[in-house]
């Protein structure tokens, strides 16, 4: 085992939670021919990588700071090769008034800031403003009949 390769890579992992597809691609970067399995162990081994703990900070840090729904936070855990079990884990760390609430302030930030248009066009842009960040279409369209009391769906 290299010395200087396992160096950067607990450097790489202190600096911020990775996950064993960050890791095995950093691995590669740095040298190609090296026995990824082992470094991932010692990486464990010795909590510098824990999956686990970067699942759940992953998902806090997305629906707090971007306002993501659970649909793009589970594509984007999906496509680093996270499973759906252990993302399943860590959706209670989301209270379901504050996941509803961030959608609501979402959407009314989004209706107060469209100018022009009919309130039919205003509530299409809110839904697919609603959509594109990840939420489900249901709650949407439950959050935007509190916005547009008229309905337009």
């Amino acid at each position: 085992m290299d010395s200087a390769l396992l160096n950067k890579l607990a450097r790489y992992c202190a600096y911020q939670e990775r996950c064993i597809s960050e890791i095995k691609q950093k691995i590669h970067e740095l040298d190609p021919l090296a026995e990824q399995a082992i470094y991932i162990q010692w990486l464990q081994e010795n909590n510098y990588l824990n999956e686990s703990r970067f699942v759940g900070l992953f998902i806090r840090s997305k629906f707090n700071q971007k306002k993501w729904g659970r649909g793009k936070i589970q594509f984007e855990l999906r496509k680093k090769g996270i499973s759906a079990s252990e993302i399943q884990a860590h959706w209670k760390e989301i209270a379901e008034e504050d996941y509803s609430e961030a959608l609501k302030n979402l959407l009314t930030k989004k209706a107060e800031s469209l100018k022009s248009g009919t309130s039919a066009e205003k509530y299409q842009k809110c839904y697919r403003t609603g959509l594109s960040k990840g939420f489900e279409p249901g709650l949407v369209s439950q959050v935007l009949k509190g916005l547009f009391p008229r309905g337009f769906a």
